[in-house]
């Protein structure tokens, strides 16, 4: 801010210096447009995986409870420097500086801002430690989450869907593999993508379609199972998609109300609507499906994802229950396991009183007689 090259922020948040205001403001036809992407972003961040660890890793749940709401309030303190940072390149005549004849913005290079302003209007020391944090702190999001990404892909879908009985190092060479393809994956975003904030943009699009309408079922519907969650998923991901999405190059099928034609641009709040029509589609359709099995309308048999009457689950299905059915026969009734396997009751049996008994007089002599 005290580099020769900037004009006071405050007089260039409202008055045209070397280009328009950086205050900015909201036209009317962007409202509900800014509306979904304000919740998109508040309410996509909730289900991240890096916020669930460190709920998870609290050390009590009132714990977790202070640590959320003092993040909430950090993030809007952390987001001060960022704005700064961008109301600086917005209040520089860069024409002054080394970086060139035009500024950041003419030459589509806005959304790296901040290590351009680190290197041309700030001395060599603070240009070397500011790109050096800046790079491991990228470094350091990148490889956990590439390590996060590979591990729950091979402990939440690798063993628990397809190898129940996976060996640890089976398990180990799968986080390899995926950690390779995982890194390509995100070096080839990385080069292609036009934008950072595009990335995290989308990222919490995604979450917030598919997985928050699925953690609120989770948590405070009861009676949601697992064909009304993928039900709700199949809908959200359609609507989604169809809606187009411009950093993937995706045109879009329907055209919602306010659809902008020059631009290209859906002013209409359709990413909300998609994770609504996923939160109702997940409660509609398992409270079908539960109906469905329980009224017997649906035989047993047909609950194949074992989420409303889990005939084949070996331990949680009780024959009696069962056989109270009419359509159910007893030749399709899964076997129940005993609750303690022989292995366990043996270690409750006193061997050496049965060794005492059998070696007694009285018992030598009636197994002579």
């Amino acid at each position: 801010m005290s580099h020769p090259a900037v004009t006071d922020i405050g007089y260039t948040a409202v008055h045209t210096v070397y280009q328009e205001p950086w205050l900015g403001n909201i036209k009317k036809p962007d409202i509900y447009k800014w509306i979904d992407n304000f919740l998109l972003l508040t309410l996509g961040g909730i289900p991240w995986q890096a916020y669930f660890q460190r709920v998870l890793s609290s050390s009590s749940a009132t714990y977790a409870q202070v640590l959320s709401f003092l993040a909430a309030f950090g993030c809007l303190v952390m987001a001060v420097p960022a704005v700064l940072i961008g109301a600086i390149g917005a209040s520089t005549d860069w024409n002054q500086t080394e970086y060139g004849d035009s500024d950041p913005k003419d030459n589509y290079e806005a959304d790296m801002i901040l290590p351009i302003v680190l290197q041309y209007l700030c001395p060599v020391y603070i240009s070397f430690f500011g790109l050096g944090a800046v790079s491991a702190a990228v470094m350091s999001s990148a490889d956990s989450s590439i390590l996060s990404a590979s591990s729950m892909f091979a402990r939440n879908i690798y063993q628990l869907s397809f190898r129940q009985s996976a060996s640890d190092k089976e398990i180990v060479w799968v986080m390899r593999i995926t950690i390779f393809v995982f890194g390509a994956a995100a070096t080839a975003m990385a080069l292609l993508a036009q934008s950072v904030y595009g990335l995290w943009y989308l990222s919490s699009d995604l979450v917030y379609i598919i997985i928050f309408p699925q953690l609120l079922c989770v948590l405070f519907i009861k009676g949601t199972n697992t064909y009304g969650a993928i039900a709700g998923y199949l809908f959200g991901v359609i609507l989604r998609i169809t809606g187009g999405e411009p950093y993937l190059h995706l045109q879009p099928l329907i055209f919602y109300p306010g659809w902008d034609q020059e631009q290209q641009i859906q002013r209409f709040p359709f990413k909300t609507l998609a994770m609504l029509t996923s939160f109702f589609t997940n409660i509609g359709v398992s409270y079908l499906a539960k109906y469905l099995f329980e009224s017997s309308t649906l035989p047993p048999k047909f609950d194949f994802l074992d989420a409303v009457v889990a005939k084949h689950s070996k331990e949680n299905m009780d024959k009696a229950t069962l056989v109270k059915s009419d359509n159910i026969v007893l030749n399709e009734l899964a076997p129940v396991n005993p609750r303690h396997s022989l292995t366990l009751s043996s270690t409750f049996t006193n061997k050496e009183a049965f060794s005492d008994i059998d070696s007694s007089p009285d018992v030598s002599a009636a197994e002579d007689n």
